[in-house]
């Protein structure tokens, strides 16, 4: 038993370590595999012909990675990233050259590989996750004495930078109607669900929402943690460990992240998937199915009807002229 729960408590460390990006390298491999992911999207993508001159092909792809990191910054009067940082470019480049410029394609073949798509996947979403999280504590340090008086914190500024971080990439490779056409792409709706719920659970301290978001997971934390240790109660000791609430929500947030990246991948749901739609759509489902078999009068089913009965009457008309004519001759 002494053994088992050594092993937990080991995997359960490990876990929290990475979600949390307290490991060594932490930053350099989140960059790296950033700007491995950006250099397939190109390559992938917009330089699938390979045709592209090859500056042009590596701006595209530090962009891709790294836009938000380059301009977001410029917004709260702070130096970009890509300049404050030797890291970036440098690792920019040797993802380049990995995806591109490898003899017989070896880089691009294996980080194209199921295994290699799954760690840079991984990789560069610990990388998004820290920028949401960074830019939340960023934005709200530099608000926290100046809030609304209608709240005991600022709200729109924490929430909305971290969301511009995600989606500057978007805007500066396809503009503004090019990222929004299809309506609110995922990075601003897993940024508006994400840097809320940090910046509440987290920063709120006072106001009601903060400390109702608080309590009512740390109830179901409680109520989830009574079943599991029903179950298994050697986890008891694994659950003794408290978190800050600040490591619990970046957890949290991490994890979302991750598994949504995941799932999101082509190898399981698709790019299409969206859990937020997932969650809802079994109630919408169940309502349509209900409903369906309850006699509605809606607008529709009105002018439905009413073009039914023209055509009827239209068709009824059509026979009488028809046996009238018939009758004459």
């Amino acid at each position: 038993h002494n053994r088992t729960m050594e092993n937990i408590l080991m995997i359960f460390n490990t876990i929290t370590n990475y979600l949390t990006g307290n490991f060594n390298y932490a930053a350099e491999l989140r960059g790296f595999f950033m700007a491995v992911q950006a250099s397939m999207a190109v390559r992938n993508g917009r330089n699938k012909q390979n045709k592209m001159a090859w500056f042009h092909a590596f701006m595209a792809s530090v962009f891709a990675g790294f836009a938000g990191g380059t301009f977001a910054p410029m917004l709260m009067g702070r130096p970009s990233l890509m300049l404050s940082s030797d890291i970036n470019f440098c690792v920019c480049t040797l993802a380049f050259i990995l995806v591109n410029y490898t003899p017989f394609d070896i880089g691009y073949k294996i980080v194209g590989s199921f295994p290699g798509v799954l760690v840079y996947t991984l990789f560069a979403q610990l990388f998004r996750v820290n920028g949401l999280i960074s830019f939340n504590s960023i934005a709200f340090e530099a608000f926290k004495n100046s809030p609304s008086k209608y709240y005991p914190i600022p709200i729109v500024g924490p929430i909305i930078f971290p969301i511009i971080l995600a989606n500057m990439g978007g805007f500066f490779a396809k503009g503004i109607d090019g990222h929004l056409k299809n309506g609110m792409p995922w990075p601003i709706q897993n940024g508006i669900f994400c840097a809320t719920l940090y910046h509440f659970y987290v920063n709120d301290q006072t106001g009601v929402i903060g400390v109702a978001l608080r309590e009512n997971i740390a109830n179901a934390c409680d109520l989830l943690k009574n079943h599991i240790t029903t179950l298994v109660p050697d986890l008891e000791k694994a659950f003794g460990s408290s978190l800050s609430e600040q490591q619990f929500a970046f957890i949290a947030v991490s994890a979302f992240m991750h598994v949504t990246a995941v799932l999101q991948l082509p190898y399981f749901f698709g790019p299409s998937f969206n859990p937020f739609v997932s969650i809802f759509s079994g109630p919408i489902f169940i309502f349509n199915a209900l409903t369906s078999f309850l006699p509605s009068n809606t607008p529709k089913k009105i002018e439905n009807d009413v073009q039914a009965k023209s055509t009827q009457d239209v068709n009824t008309t059509s026979k009488r002229k028809k046996s009238k004519g018939k009758k004459q001759h």
